[in-house]
């Protein structure tokens, strides 16, 4: 595990400050991401002020789109403020993004991509990289993948997070893109393979610690996603198989702690539902998954006191792992 990384990735509508701030509590080890922001998002809106917190270094903001000056004024105020890596998404298969012609859709234009890699690189001192696909549409070939990646990397790009399955940009769903095609782990070794001067990271699929152990000698490191989301106790067996942390946190001591951040004067006016909606599924594959839902949302709906989430009474007799 020596230098080898696992990151969460980045998720839109999920992976925002507070969802960000939850996990590290649970994880000191884990790199962070933000949600996908477009370039005109970031400068034009208030993200352009968000100053990153200590609590959350090793933060990657996710960057998408198509105008390189763009990206280049987006990355001067990035470094400014306090990020650590700038993330360029050439990945997202939804008819959104296609639409605006950024995400998985620029793999066709790796000129294009190249130009916003050098004005990011223009423009800060900050590492640089690019998560992607292996390919586009159905055939099982590398060679828009072989192409992004040469030309990136004469730009300043010398890592790249690689989702191992191809984006399908017609037809498919984004929530069916990340299970349709089949993964292809072999082809994320072979780029590995093929250029052993860059950072390769593996995306899609690693839902285990089994899995995890399984490929992250294989690459520089791992990205998790929705496993994650989904079960953030998870986070606990990574800390303490994979980063041998034998220092994890119950879920009352969790909530204790997450309860902390939630008071600080940073949150004041912030309403229960951004600042608790990511903790739903604390108690996932448990006896008191139920109680703890009904419990949180009768929290938010009624705006009733935060603190309350440290009261909840967890079933201690006869909770069983569910099947």
């Amino acid at each position: 595990m020596d230098n080898k990384r696992i990151y969460l990735a980045p998720m839109v509508g999920r992976t925002d400050e507070h969802y960000r701030a939850f996990v590290r509590i649970l994880s000191k080890n884990i790199y962070l991401y933000t949600e996908m922001i477009t370039c005109d998002s970031f400068l034009h809106t208030n993200r352009k002020d968000y100053k990153v917190k200590e609590e959350e270094k090793n933060l990657t903001i996710q960057l998408a789109g198509s105008d390189s000056k763009k990206y280049g004024q987006c990355a001067s105020i990035i470094e400014d403020n306090g990020y650590d890596e700038i993330n360029l998404n050439i990945g997202c298969p939804s008819s959104k993004v296609v639409k605006g012609e950024f995400g998985a859709c620029l793999m066709n234009y790796p000129d294009k991509v190249a130009d916003c890699v050098y004005e990011i690189k223009k423009s800060c001192s900050l590492p640089i990289s690019i998560k992607t696909r292996l390919g586009l549409g159905y055939e099982e070939n590398l060679d828009l993948l072989f192409s992004l990646i040469n030309k990136t990397k004469l730009s300043g790009c010398n890592k790249y997070i690689i989702h191992a399955r191809n984006a399908i940009l017609n037809g498919l769903s984004p929530k069916k893109n990340r299970k349709i095609p089949a993964l292809r782990y072999s082809d994320v070794t072979t780029i590995k393979n093929s250029f052993p001067d860059l950072e390769i990271y593996l995306n899609g699929g690693v839902d285990d610690i089994l899995e995890i152990r399984r490929n992250i000698d294989k690459f520089d490191g791992l990205m998790i996603g929705r496993k994650i989301y989904d079960n953030p106790m998870f986070l606990n067996e990574i800390e303490g198989e994979i980063f041998d942390n034998k220092k994890v946190l119950s879920r009352k001591s969790i909530l204790v702690k997450y309860l902390e951040y939630a008071m600080s004067p940073q949150n004041k006016g912030t309403s229960n539902y951004l600042l608790l909606r990511h903790l739903f599924s604390l108690y996932y594959n448990t006896g008191s998954s139920k109680k703890w839902k009904k419990y949180l949302h009768d929290i938010i709906q009624a705006d009733r006191e935060i603190e309350l989430i440290t009261n909840f009474e967890e079933l201690t007799h006869g909770e069983e792992i569910k099947a």
